[in-house]
């Protein structure tokens, strides 16, 4: 006869969820709180918001610390909301709830006319764009290019889409400016490549 081997139960991994990754997040690294206490801002959002010209009115809010609202006499709207974690400021624009009226005059002048109104955001809807607090310092500046150069156009002739804003040192943003730019050549023809 042979000698009897002891029985050892085998452990197995518990079940995969479906559709959910074993990978760690990027979120959850050791090292992730202490990045992102760097990229907070540590001025209340009211306080760095930009100063609008009028017609825009800044109005006041319950949380100054994480939202700003703007709005303007024809019932436009325009708000920004720091998110939670601190590292993205979220604006939008919505449109106030009339379009311009079509004048009266020749076909050509309507047709016009309407052709500008369907380009431009319609009544009650809204268009957002996102700004990193990447670099808090620069973030002042950055709120106030989204908002006067992105969100506010859109109101007249919205566009395809909008890329994200991020802050970053002058001296990084020139490096780029000028990489990109050599790297455009002229052929002999005179087009670019």
């Amino acid at each position: 006869m042979t000698e009897e081997q002891p029985l050892t139960p085998r452990v197995q991994p518990p079940p995969r969820r479906a559709g959910r990754s074993q990978k760690p997040s990027r979120t959850h690294r050791t090292d992730a709180p202490e990045q992102a206490d760097e990229h907070r801002l540590e001025q209340p959002l009211a306080q760095i918001a930009p100063n609008l010209e009028p017609p825009w009115f800044k109005e006041d809010t319950d949380t100054p610390e994480r939202t700003t609202l703007y709005t303007h006499p024809e019932g436009h709207r325009i708000g920004l909301r720091l998110q939670s974690g601190g590292l993205i400021i979220q604006s939008w624009i919505t449109a106030g709830p009339d379009l311009p009226p079509i004048p009266a005059g020749t076909a050509e002048e309507k047709a016009d006319a309407q052709a500008a109104n369907d380009a431009r955001l319609q009544p009650g809807r809204s268009w957002h764009a996102t700004v990193t607090t990447r670099h808090p310092e620069y973030v002042r500046g950055l709120l106030g290019a989204v908002i006067r150069h992105q969100l506010i156009p859109a109101l007249s002739n919205k566009p395809k889409r909008v890329p994200t804003a991020t802050a970053q040192p002058e001296a990084e943003h020139e490096k780029k400016t000028a990489t990109a730019e050599n790297s455009r050549t002229t052929t002999k023809n005179g087009t670019q490549k």
